[in-house]
């Protein structure tokens, strides 16, 4: 056979190749984007009632309070572990169906629990096994594409999207199906969200160092978040230690309020309305994330950090005073926005003030200390609305005022 023949050969194969590779990822990026889609259904329906659900079986709100403070502490502890089986196997999807799974599983024993102690162990054992999921999640979306951020960002697009779809089919399911249908629906969605993860052709991997962990954020299951140790005490000194300090106060004002506020909606405007405010959350984030990012990038990140908090302040207050609930609807879109202003400022301003060779364990201190408030928040919160909501509520702002007349020093 002629050379030249030889190389034509050759490229044919090469580009044969390079196309069944492309299938095949494009293959794994539908199937995995259904399921996650699913899964962030499931999500959306049954998290924002777990508070409603202890306060039917009779919980205190400090037993309240502590569903998100068990869930944190596990689901941050086991990831490593998990993701350390993830790497040394090469198998992704593999431990994302058994998180899924396993979340599933639980959600829908919670159907069937019969005191507040029940759902309590239910949802520490979700953060433990569940947290199989996050690191390899993660992980497999990286290695779908070469273009990181896009891949991410459509992920998140389409996991925010099923979350805000879950909210509102909650509340119509509590209203006409009772709560604890609601769970066993969850429940069955995510196992089916496990069906199609399985349909994800894999191909053997080396071995990966993990980077990445997944720590809970305001009102939803995970955020990722990359953690590494070596220049912590460097990042924690002058400017950028006062900024983690801001976020840690406006974390445990989050955590202060999240942690409860489902159990106040319901009591307040019926257990329809608590779906609903949380899509509306949801629905202002997804709108307004990415037109927000481009006027940080424009104006830069500490004057929307600043605006941020106020935000913060504001919807608290609103919520604590505002007795009407359609007037609560856009308390809950101004929240909504206050919270995707908080993700992109704090994150762009890490990235512009930490090195290049340092930005990673930046990021990973950063979403430390939002987890940290998210421990240390619903504590406070569960034993201040066992007082009184308004009450916890209201004294939010002190942790906000606080970390607003921090903030004002931070550098441009």
């Amino acid at each position: 056979m002629a050379k030249r023949e030889q190389v034509v050969i050759q490229g044919k194969r090469e580009r044969t190749l390079k196309l069944k590779k492309l299938r095949v990822k494009r293959r794994n990026v539908f199937f995995l984007a259904v399921g996650m889609f699913i899964a962030n259904v499931a999500f959306g329906m049954a998290f924002p009632y777990l508070g409603v659900y202890m306060g039917y079986l009779g919980a205190s709100m400090v037993l309240v309070g502590l569903l998100s403070v068990a869930f944190n502490i596990t689901s941050t502890v086991f990831q490593y572990p998990f993701g350390w089986l993830s790497d040394s196997s090469g198998n992704r999807k593999g431990f994302i169906a058994f998180g899924l799974g396993s979340m599933g599983l639980f959600y829908a024993l919670m159907a069937f629990a019969s005191s507040p102690a029940q759902v309590l162990l239910l949802r520490t054992f979700q953060g433990v096994f569940g947290s199989a999921m996050t690191p390899a999640h993660s992980a497999l979306i990286s290695e779908l594409s070469t273009r990181a951020g896009s891949i991410f960002g459509l992920f998140n697009s389409v996991e925010n999207a099923g979350y805000m779809v879950g909210n509102f089919v909650g509340s119509a399911i509590v209203g006409y199906l009772g709560i604890r249908n609601l769970f066993l629906l969850s429940g069955a969605l995510l196992i089916l969200s496990v069906f199609i993860v399985l349909m994800i052709r894999e191909r053997p991997t080396g071995k990966r160092s993990l980077r990445g962990m997944i720590l809970v954020q305001e009102g939803r299951e995970g955020w990722r978040a990359t953690v590494r140790s070596s220049a912590f005490r460097r990042l924690l000194r002058g400017n950028l230690g006062l900024f983690y300090l801001t976020v840690l106060l406006v974390m445990i004002a989050s955590g202060q309020f999240y942690s409860v506020s489902s159990v106040y909606f319901e009591k307040t405007f019926g257990g329809w309305s608590v779906g609903v405010i949380f899509g509306i959350e949801s629905l202002a984030a997804a709108l307004t994330g990415y037109y927000l990012g481009r006027l940080i990038d424009s104006y830069g990140p500490k004057r929307f950090y600043l605006l941020s908090i106020a935000g913060y302040m504001a919807a608290f207050f609103l919520y604590a005073v505002v007795k009407n609930v359609w007037l609560i609807f856009g308390v809950a879109f101004l929240s909504g926005l206050k919270w995707v202003l908080t993700i992109n400022s704090t994150s762009a301003y890490v990235a512009g003030k930490v090195k290049a060779n340092e930005r990673a364990q930046g990021m990973g201190l950063l979403n430390t200390m939002m987890s940290l408030g998210w421990v240390v928040g619903p504590l406070i919160g569960g034993y201040l609305a066992g007082i009184s909501f308004e009450l916890d509520f209201l004294s939010s702002l002190l942790p906000l005022g606080l970390a607003l007349l921090l903030a004002l020093r931070l550098h441009e």
